[in-house]
């Protein structure tokens, strides 16, 4: 069998390490060794099923020394114990390979041990949401950050080519903080949104309906956020400066303390944004005004 350009050996395959390994499988790429924990019948049987040419082993100490990249697809607080123990694997010449987790928080410091050691090391955060284990349709086309060594990044630079998807390369871990905040905040924000705007209607909306209703607002704020700049996709009465109307709305979340935190903090963010925009005078004056009323107790 002819070797591909990267062999890759995978600890951890859950949603996001499963989808990855299957998307390079797929392309061209010889996945090696799989790590996993003690699994049921069904679900090894799915394993080797998805990786039949793969090694399956249920510790790190078992790894064969026959890759080139090894991912770390494991919960953030794990990646440390991991690579501690990978450490102690003797008959590994981290010399001659890449280590690369895939969180987009924990820093490059939980891979030290193998970096003393001589491994090049990195982290290749995937940039969006894995819905499901071996789906390969959501590592690619996406984007990819990167922090790491010189070496790590080439191969990184090839594995996210290979996955048709685009590489963000950081330069500190203040970066990837900042990036990764901002993809919640994009993501699990507008979830939590949605939930809080369905629970409000429930009581009166059949769920069907009120699921209707909401996903039609975001499809259209979809397209205002595609087509248009930053503040500017905003609609409602924020952009009418409308005091009335976010004065009734206050009064009618009184009841809803958390909701009425999220209306505000919200609210007062797109102000803000706003004001750093707007140059007429009396615009100017109407959104100090929200501002203060939002601000007030």
């Amino acid at each position: 069998m002819t070797r591909s350009a990267v062999d890759f050996s995978l600890i951890g395959p859950g949603r996001v390490g499963s989808s990855v390994a299957l998307a390079l499988s797929e392309s061209g790429y010889s996945c090696r060794s799989i790590v996993y924990k003690p699994l049921s019948r069904r679900e090894r049987r799915l394993l080797t099923d998805k990786f039949p040419r793969a090694n399956l082993v249920t510790s790190p100490a078992k790894l064969l020394p026959d890759f080139k990249v090894l991912f770390i697809a494991v919960k953030d607080d794990q990646i440390c114990d991991i690579a501690a123990e990978l450490s102690r694997v003797s008959d590994i010449d981290w010399k001659c390979k890449t280590v690369l987790h895939f969180s987009g928080i924990v820093g490059l410091e939980a891979l030290s041990n193998l970096q003393e050691l001589g491994a090049s090391t990195g982290a290749l955060h995937p940039i969006s949401p894995f819905a499901a284990k071996y789906s390969p349709e959501f590592a690619r086309s996406i984007y990819y950050d990167f922090l790491g060594t010189a070496t790590a990044l080439r191969y990184a630079r090839e594995i996210v080519k290979r996955l048709q998807s685009k590489l963000i390369v950081l330069h500190s871990e203040e970066e990837r903080a900042l990036l990764h905040i901002a993809s919640v905040i994009a993501s699990n924000s507008v979830v939590i949104a949605v939930k809080s705007a369905e629970e409000m209607i429930s009581s009166f909306i059949k769920r069907r309906d009120s699921k209707s209703i909401l996903n039609n607002l975001l499809s259209s704020t979809t397209e205002n956020i595609s087509s248009k700049d930053g503040i500017d996709a905003l609609t409602g009465p924020l952009v009418r400066g409308d005091i009335n109307v976010i004065e009734s709305h206050i009064k009618a979340l009184r009841g809803k303390v958390r909701v009425l935190q999220f209306y505000k903090s919200s609210s007062l963010l797109g102000i803000e944004a706003m004001l750093k925009q707007e140059h007429n005078g009396r615009r100017r004056t109407t959104l100090i005004k929200i501002k203060k009323l939002l601000e007030a107790e």
